[in-house]
């Protein structure tokens, strides 16, 4: 391996890291093209085999996520909901706005069929707030839904599906930071990857050679009032640590802490 200076490798490990960041607060084509640049400055001739494999297959899935055809639907949806919303008079089920949150809901749908349970998970969530949204809509055309129910309904509808549509290449990029800082014989600190809905974990993260898994814990399970994180590490051989737990308490910053978590997962 070509020697090279490894303290100028780490801003770009965490330049890839601060890219799925943006990207998961605020999926856009453009967040996208950030991540796909952050990828493509990592120096693939220092890379191992493995590493540039994953590396590769990332940003192949970055690609796909950047040109997915939700974004025009997401598109059509802000249009025709805006219609709605400022032309109310004279309105049937005809209107485009039923058309297109419709549709945009059946895809969210017909998009977790082949993907991963993690992935098809994320896109069940945007289907379900997609009936949520197309409930709202009919009832504003009936007039027992009023406009901010219907833009709540729409909006978090929306920011379900720009979360799912990424949702893979980001998974995938995670891992290829991970692998890329192994190969650079940095120290590998992984962003949090969400595990199966089968499994016991919510989700885990690559520190160094191990993997820790977490799970939030509720209210008064151990006798923690405020609920509890579980903690398991993982060794690279595969040999599983005890479960540990650490109490929750009455802090709000630290109960937002977990919130958080929990949400980018």
């Amino acid at each position: 391996m070509t020697t090279v200076d490894r303290s100028t490798l780490y801003p770009l490990i965490t330049a890839g890291q601060a890219a799925v960041r943006a990207a998961e607060n605020h999926g856009t084509p453009e967040a996208l093209a950030a991540v796909d640049r952050a990828l493509c400055e990592l120096p693939v001739n220092l890379l191992d085999t493995p590493a540039d494999e994953t590396l590769h297959g990332a940003l192949h899935a970055v690609s796909l996520a950047e040109d997915a055809e939700e974004w025009k639907l997401l598109a059509d949806v802000e249009h025709a909901v805006s219609l709605l919303l400022h032309k109310p008079d004279g309105l049937t089920l005809e209107h485009p706005a039923v058309m297109a949150v419709g549709k945009l809901a059946i895809r969210c749908s017909v998009a977790g069929e082949d993907a991963g349970a993690s992935v098809a998970r994320a896109w069940h969530r945007g289907y379900l707030l997609g009936m949520e949204a197309l409930r709202a809509v009919s009832g504003t055309i009936y007039g027992s839904t009023d406009g901010r129910a219907l833009d709540k309904a729409v909006m978090e509808f929306r920011a379900a599906v720009r979360r799912a549509v990424p949702y893979a290449a980001l998974r995938k990029t995670r891992l290829a930071l991970v692998e890329a800082a192994r190969s650079y014989s940095l120290f590998p600190i992984g962003m949090r990857q969400a595990m199966s809905p089968s499994s016991r974990w919510g989700w885990s993260r690559r520190i160094g050679t191990s993997t820790y898994h977490f799970e939030i814990e509720p209210p008064l399970f151990h006798g923690h009032p405020y609920g509890s994180v579980a903690v398991r590490r993982t060794a690279a051989d595969g040999t599983a640590g005890p479960v540990r737990y650490f109490p929750l308490g009455a802090d709000e910053e630290r109960r937002r802490a977990v919130t958080e978590a929990q949400y980018r997962i």
